[in-house]
């Protein structure tokens, strides 16, 4: 039971993302009457855009681990939870959300870049 509710969460995520596109692509012909296939490409772009992002928010820093005694054991821990303590595992726990939220101004400045140049 629990492939079948992920496999519907991981179709409504795909026609979502299809959806967006579509929509993209509707809107600007129905405005310009040319279609615009760079869409796709600026999709492909925010996208890596938010994963760098998420990545970014979640380098760690490896530390050595004082529990163990026979060797020395390294162990991660985030700069983020080094530097803010709960609240930066707050914001690793929600460093999806927030790298998406912070991808969106990233391609605006980037698709602004693209317009004027």
């Amino acid at each position: 039971m629990d492939a079948i509710f992920l496999q519907v969460l991981n179709g409504l995520d795909k026609g979502g993302a299809y959806a967006l596109i579509a929509l993209g692509l509707t809107l600007i012909f129905g405005t310009l009457g040319v279609v615009n296939f760079a869409h796709g490409a600026l999709f492909m772009l925010g996208a890596f855009c938010a994963v760098t992002m998420q990545k970014l928010l979640t380098i760690s820093l490896k530390v050595q681990d004082t529990s163990i005694k026979f060797f020395k054991a390294y162990k991660e821990v985030p700069y983020l939870k080094i530097w803010f303590g709960d609240l930066g595992a707050l914001i690793i726990d929600w460093s999806v959300p927030i790298s998406i939220l912070l991808a969106i101004p990233a391609m605006l400045i980037i698709g602004i870049a693209f317009e004027r140049g």
